[in-house]
């Protein structure tokens, strides 16, 4: 697999400020890769290969923490196709953390191409286990496809974030004492020894109390180390995660999104971009449900819920070894 540079003109008045950082300001690389031979012959399928244009765009978001776009094949299978550039020469906010020329603070992987060899378990998908290489490509492709839609459609940005949350959730096992109370526990040995079925009808009670809901929150907590609430991108104290209240902030990120697609409650405007990379509000928003105002304080921005996903997302890569992260300047998942 080769990831290299694709040069603009130099001679155009606009190749001069394409690499400065401005909203004008893009790079342009090119990704090529050797495939098997296809038979030539009455009925053979000529194969496809551009859906690998937006997997790697997806695997460098979540290395990198910046917005990549797919403008789709140049050459596959001996024809040659036109690239999609629309995207190329839409401007964007420079400012942002996944649209400057910066490494990320969190997780401070640099700008650097053959970093990508990072990733070469999961890219040459030979580790045996495709469904879990699939369940990495498909939370990665949401967090992609957050970042492509934070600028103009923070609300389901934000969905596309708790979503790959939720697949992530699906590569953890957790015991009755990890996800539900002392009292739950001791409710259910009860009904499991002294009624009649008991058994049947505790364990359809769990399963119902083991929501969608808690196995997020347990398998993103399971993930955060002290290193991950130390490299906040935002200056202010009051702006950043706690490791004391990330479990409550988890949970509002969720009732967020269960607010919006089961009400229609509009929550862009509380969650939307920002400069500053803020983590959490600032207070507590003014709305007229007070229920609604407590949510919106304790949920992540879209910034705090992006850089919670992407450190998620690459320690899970690293312990499933689909990736080897141990030559950073500072490794992922480490306690001080």
């Amino acid at each position: 697999l080769l990831v290299t540079h694709a040069w603009g003109g130099f001679a155009s008045p606009f190749a001069c400020i394409r690499g400065e950082e401005n909203p004008a300001s893009r790079n342009a690389f090119i990704v090529s890769f050797k495939t098997e031979p296809y038979s030539k012959a009455p009925g053979v399928v000529v194969p496809d290969y551009s859906p690998v244009g937006d997997m790697v765009c997806s695997y460098l978001s979540v290395l990198f923490g910046k917005r990549f776009d797919c403008h789709g094949l140049l050459e596959g299978s001996g024809f040659f196709h036109t690239p999609d550039l629309n995207l190329y020469n839409v401007i964007c906010n420079h400012r942002l953390s996944f649209n400057s020329h910066k490494s990320r603070r969190c997780v401070a992987i640099p700008l650097r191409l053959e970093n990508i060899n990072a990733l070469r378990p999961l890219l040459d998908g030979g580790v045996g286990d495709e469904k879990l290489v699939s369940i990495i490509r498909t939370a990665c492709k949401f967090y992609h496809q957050a970042l492509r839609s934070a600028e103009h459609d923070p609300e389901v940005a934000y969905l596309n974030l708790i979503t790959a949350g939720e697949i992530m959730s699906s590569c953890f096992e957790f015991s009755d004492a990890e996800v539900l109370d002392s009292e739950t526990i001791s409710i259910l040995d009860n009904i499991r020894f002294h009624m009649e079925d008991g058994e049947k009808i505790a364990k359809h009670l769990r399963g119902r109390m083991l929501s969608i809901k808690k196995r997020f929150v347990s398998s993103l907590l399971s993930l955060l180390a002290s290193d991950f609430f130390e490299s906040a991108e935002c200056s202010h104290e009051y702006c950043k995660f706690k490791s004391d209240v990330i479990e409550a902030n988890i949970k509002a990120a969720y009732d967020l999104r269960s607010r919006y697609v089961h009400t229609g409650v509009a929550f862009g405007n509380w969650v939307r971009t920002s400069s500053q990379g803020e983590d959490v509000q600032f207070g507590r928003p003014c709305v007229h449900d007070k229920s609604y105002a407590r949510v919106l304080e304790m949920a992540p921005t879209f910034h705090g819920l992006e850089r919670l996903i992407r450190y998620c997302l690459l320690r899970l890569i690293e312990q499933k070894g689909l990736g080897d992260f141990s030559n950073l300047p500072v490794p992922i998942g480490s306690d001080t």
